[in-house]
């Protein structure tokens, strides 16, 4: 085995859902309510969603002028200044998944090269550094910078072809059975790997 690719999300990061909350409580103090807050950052969500289903998103540079859209929108619709939002990504929303640190210290130590393989938009690099976990990392696969997105195949050889593994020598660890049985059928030693299930004993 020399290296390992990973899923993102599901994986190495989770939705902060207490965080979003957090945030839409702060935002509804301008008088617009906390549900309609809840209602604007969930359809934020929603249009995050389908640009990454869709691979609308395809540099940093459309999705920074993505994300300005989104901002613009909410100022708007919330009634809060557009100052106060430039800074968020939807990154800021996410968490570190329990042991993510963890596993990825030990498949270093082990010596294996490491890729990120994940369906988002091209600030996935920015995302795990945001977390902690980018210095792990020496690959990072975004399916929007890709042009092509789990399961489809390609997704995998691209990401292996740019970190020079083989599948056969290949871990891949993804919450998805959907994308880990597109990778073993490509000779990938894959596993369902779902640390939040882990975390409760189940």
């Amino acid at each position: 085995m020399r290296g390992a690719l990973l899923d993102r999300d599901g994986v190495l990061l989770l939705m902060d859902e207490e965080a979003l909350y957090k945030k839409a409580l702060e935002l509804s103090i301008h008088g617009t309510g906390l549900e309609k807050a809840l209602a604007v950052l969930a359809q934020v969500v929603h249009e995050i969603n389908e640009a990454v289903r869709h691979l609308q998103v395809r540099t940093l540079e459309e999705e920074a002028r993505f994300w300005r859209k989104q901002v613009l929108r909410v100022s708007q619709e919330l009634r809060v200044p557009e100052a106060q939002l430039l800074s968020l990504r939807y990154y800021h929303f996410m968490r570190q998944a329990p042991g993510a640190e963890a596993l990825l210290r030990n498949l270093k130590a082990q010596g294996l090269k490491v890729g990120v393989l994940s369906n988002t938009l091209p600030s996935l690099r920015e995302s795990l550094a945001y977390h902690g976990l980018a210095p792990y990392v020496d690959g990072f696969f975004a399916s929007c910078a890709l042009g092509v997105a789990k399961p489809d195949p390609r997704a995998f050889l691209l990401a292996l072809e740019a970190l020079g593994l083989a599948p056969e020598e290949t871990l891949y660890l993804d919450d998805d059975p959907e994308n880990v049985a597109t990778a073993r059928r490509l000779g990938l030693r894959a596993e369902t790997y779902a640390p939040y299930q882990r975390a409760l004993g189940s």
